[in-house]
């Protein structure tokens, strides 16, 4: 018997502050809305202007983007139902595979058959048979996709955006707000964008991945794009067995990591959705490369509790939460 477990979680990885003071946020007029859109609970913060644009723009991409949806142009390309290919899809697609060709491949938006195969967070989710898996990775691996025609040459391969689309959206979003302060949030994936209005930096709390609720310690940032990815966010029972949804695309399985979440911030919504994935997957092994590459931080959370930080992050890991920063990072 297997048991469904989806973390829907308003600002799952962060407890956001406001834009400013509740006093100046009256005076500018800024306000809150929260939405269901993209398969997650989006909370916007800004003014009403702001909120009206990133609304417009989530409604529209949640439509092109959504591979169940027959509306969508997912749905179209996967199915190899010729039509016009919007313009954000066409741009999301083609980064999508700039980024992977330029890390290895190990997260790939044509794994959508080994997502079908597995079905995670779906009524029809199932821990699928050897057969069916190697069949997975074999559409997988033999996807020959074209940029020109927005098309697959043949019959195998199925595009999934999981990994990228909060990301892409938040980057399609940024471009049309205003100067004034914002905050989109949409689960895992977030915008802060321009300055709050008290002066103060915006704080985000990072989500305990072993404990419902509970954080680990927080973060204090300029405005920037955030993402994290961990196991806990969606994830199936089988046996005893967790299985989450975050996949090793040479296996066909859910990857094996000594990871529990990983939160990376850039100035790029699609690469900090993608580089968090990336990253979970490779492990403390691959850490490295990432704790010193000069345009990211990161926040990987090991399995031990130990918290690997890149320099010049402000945090502050709570004493009563059991996690530590890592022996080469603590002073």
């Amino acid at each position: 018997m297997s048991r469904i477990v989806l973390a829907v979680i308003l600002l799952s990885l962060a407890s956001l502050t406001s834009c400013g003071t509740e006093k100046k946020k009256a005076a500018e007029n800024t306000s809150d809305r929260t939405l269901f859109l993209m398969d997650t609970m989006v909370s916007i913060k800004g003014s009403a202007g702001d909120i009206d644009k990133a609304e417009d723009v989530l409604t529209r991409l949640d439509v092109l983007f959504d591979r169940y949806s027959s509306e969508s142009d997912i749905y179209r390309i996967n199915n190899r139902i010729s039509g016009g290919i919007s313009v954000e899809t066409v741009e999301l697609i083609s980064n999508s595979i700039a980024l992977s060709e330029c890390y290895g491949n190990k997260v790939n938006i044509f794994s959508g058959s080994i997502t079908d195969a597995w079905g995670i967070g779906r009524d029809e989710q199932k821990l699928p048979s050897a057969e069916e898996i190697e069949c997975a990775l074999e559409s997988t691996a033999s996807a020959e996709f074209s940029l020109e025609t927005m098309s697959f040459e043949d019959h195998n391969g199925s595009i999934d955006v999981g990994s990228v689309a909060k990301g892409f959206s938040l980057d399609m979003i940024k471009e049309q707000l205003s100067d004034e302060c914002c905050i989109v949030s949409m689960t895992s994936s977030i915008l802060l964008h321009g300055k709050k209005t008290d002066g103060t930096l915006f704080s985000i709390e990072i989500r305990d991945p072993e404990e419902l609720g509970a954080s680990i310690g927080i973060i204090r940032t300029e405005e920037c794009f955030v993402s994290t990815s961990g196991g806990y966010e969606r994830f199936f029972e089988e046996e005893g067995k967790k299985y989450s949804h975050i996949f090793d695309l040479k296996t066909g399985y859910p990857c094996e990591t000594d990871l529990t979440s990983v939160t990376v911030m850039c100035d790029s919504g699609i690469e900090s959705d993608f580089l968090s994935t990336l990253i979970f997957i490779e492990g403390t092994e691959k850490l490295d490369r990432y704790l010193s590459d000069e345009d990211i931080k990161v926040i990987a959370v090991a399995e031990n509790k130990e918290v690997y930080v890149s320099d010049g992050v402000d945090i502050e890991i709570y004493t009563d939460s059991g996690y530590k920063l890592a022996d080469w990072q603590a002073e």
